[in-house]
């Protein structure tokens, strides 16, 4: 029986919605407007069939190939636009962000666009301009003061434990993330490990690749007991508001004991509790998910540049060598410093044409109609999902020739369309088409920004990135482009080697370990110390217990007096068991 209403349940409302989506086809277009171009698909499915699990974005980019930089296509009723002309993606999200402003919602997440908890999700009302307006005056305030050095000290600390086992570079990289946007947000990287849980939760929330509302649509109206994905985001976001009640405490509590560290939420708590008008900045449940999602955005966009970074080091192993000399001769043999940036364009390309050549947010974060809209006597409608397919965007041959290729120079020749004057601003991230449009871009750029340039650099700066070699001296491959299903990409896991450059390298990289290294890895330093000094007692007190019973058997039972051949041996016995009993060699006259 309950099989039975189930099945009638679902059915129903899938007639509903097959219902909707042939009105809404059937929608009266302005005078003289038609529809866009794009794949015409099966009633209710569209062609979700032809669209796989992994590299989606590579189905969206060969459609737009087929139909053009602009296409439409339905799935489960719901109307989605793809572009893949930065062009035409300036004129519908920028110039017209009065309409194209807003964000979808996301059936796994019903509540993105209304409850204040999700800003780079969150629909287009007064309370995501008041969270918008707190976050910049939020990252302004660190900004001005250089991010309070918190990415130099834990880029710090990721090369030294990179040097010491390049194998784990990924747990590395998220250590370095998480544990940087932990001491920006709270101050301290206690943080860091629940933040990386939470974000991955998240990411797979939000995700088309995770839960399957997300792509049947319908499957929210499902009831609570009947849905496992529900339960599980029930459970992800209790733990999510746990962890920010919490480190907004620990906050608190550093301010009232006068030991609290720069952070968003020092900030927010100590200088900003009123705007320049007079209103409140919002609750402290707001700005604790403010705060909180901007830690996730931050986590989210630093970590896949930065392994795509090492990918491209073993595929084009000559930038490297140019990286090298630039860095060699700017920098003096120390690691690159944020204050070298200007003199360092080469590093900046290779930041920007990494973000470029394999875009962290492969299909772009979706914006939403607001209203019934006419571009090029094409009817968009209100409330389509607009997708601006970065990877389309960045392939676009017009103007980035060989766009498949690797290419830093295409930021620093005048040959290329994307040349610009001075190079010692030139190029930057700001604008860049892989941080958004219009009222939607990304207030994070220039957090980011310091962060990629002082990981890529600092690495290159440290280590010969070589592909690993087999016993026989061949090559290990590495993939070209297998990339995770999530929303925001990351390479799949490959092999390599990180040699420091130098033993003055490795010297200074355990000088920068001793600046950087936390107070849980002084504690790690503590416990593994005492864990060896264990075990050198216990050693000890084996060797002499040893010791003991050879001297007892040596002087048993047998009174009788040495032979001369058991004198000379006893002798020599005598002198090897000072030798290792001391440590040292005696020689007698």
């Amino acid at each position: 029986m309950a099989l039975l209403l189930i099945t009638l349940s679902i059915s129903l409302v899938a007639y509903v919605l097959y219902l909707k989506n042939k009105a809404a086809s059937r929608k009266q277009f302005p005078p003289g407007a038609k529809r866009l171009p794009g794949p015409k698909g099966l009633p209710l499915i569209g062609r979700i069939h032809d669209v796989p699990p992994e590299k989606t974005w590579l189905k969206f980019y060969e459609w737009s190939k087929e139909y053009g930089p602009i296409y439409q296509q339905e799935m489960f009723g719901s109307v989605h636009i793809w572009i893949s002309s930065e062009e035409i993606a300036h004129e519908l999200l920028s110039r017209r962000a009065a309409v194209y402003s807003d964000r979808p919602m996301i059936p796994n997440l019903p509540n993105n666009r209304y409850a204040g908890e999700y800003l780079a999700l969150h629909g287009r009302n007064e309370t995501w301009k008041r969270q918008r307006r707190l976050a910049q005056q939020l990252m302004t305030t660190s900004a001005n003061a250089s991010l309070h050095n918190y990415p130099t000290k834990e880029r710090d600390r990721f090369l030294y434990l990179l040097s010491q086992d390049p194998s784990q570079y990924r747990e590395y990289i998220e250590q370095f993330t998480a544990r940087t946007v932990s001491r920006l947000s709270w101050g301290n990287t206690h943080p860091a490990d629940v933040l990386r849980k939470t974000t991955l939760g998240l990411l797979e929330t939000i995700s088309p690749s995770g839960a399957i509302p997300n792509i049947v649509s319908w499957l929210m109206h499902v009831p609570y007991f009947m849905s496992p994905w529900k339960r599980k985001e029930f459970a992800r976001h209790e733990e999510e508001a746990i962890a920010w009640k919490n480190n907004m405490q620990y906050v608190y509590d550093r301010l009232n004991d006068g030991t609290a560290q720069p952070s968003f939420v020092n900030t927010f708590l100590s200088k900003l509790t009123k705007q320049a008008d007079g209103a409140n900045w919002g609750t402290e449940h707001e700005a604790m998910y403010v705060v909180g999602q901007m830690a996730i955005a931050g986590a989210l966009t630093i970590g896949s540049p930065i392994q795509s970074f090492l990918l491209a080091m073993l595929h084009y192993p000559e930038w490297q060598e140019k990286l090298q000399a630039e860095i060699d001769v700017v920098c003096h043999g120390n690691c690159p410093a944020w204050e070298d940036c200007e003199k360092m364009p080469l590093l900046r390309a290779v930041v920007k044409e990494v973000i470029r050549w394999r875009p962290p947010v492969p299909t772009g974060i979706p914006h939403a109609t607001e209203a019934d809209d006419v571009w090029n006597g094409y009817f968009i409608p209100k409330g389509a999902t607009i997708h601006a397919l970065e990877w389309g965007i960045t392939r676009d041959e017009a103007i980035y020739p060989d766009a498949e290729a690797f290419n830093p120079a295409r930021w620093l020749k005048p040959e290329y369309p994307t040349y610009k004057e001075p190079l010692s601003q030139h190029p930057h991230l700001s604008g860049f088409s892989q941080f958004g449009f219009g009222r939607r871009t990304c207030q994070g750029v220039p957090i980011v920004e310091q962060n990629l340039f002082l990981a890529m650099g600092g690495m290159a700066w440290a280590f010969d990135i070589r592909k690993k070699r087999r016993e026989d001296g061949s090559e290990v491959d590495v993939h070209w482009d297998d990339f995770t299903p999530l929303l925001i990409a990351k390479p799949a896991p490959f092999k390599f080697d990180a040699t420091p450059r130098s033993d003055a390298v490795m010297t200074k990289l355990l000088e920068m370990w001793d600046s950087g290294k936390g107070e849980d890895d002084i504690e790690v330093e503590k416990q593994q110390a005492t864990t060896r000094k264990m075990a050198d007692d216990l050693a000890r007190e084996g060797s002499s217990r040893e010791k003991d019973e050879d001297a007892t058997s040596m002087g048993g039972s047998d009174t009788s007096g040495p032979s001369d051949d058991e004198s000379e041996s006893s002798g020599y016995n005598s002198l090897e068991n000072s030798c290792s009993s001391t440590g040292e060699l005696h020689i007698w006259a």
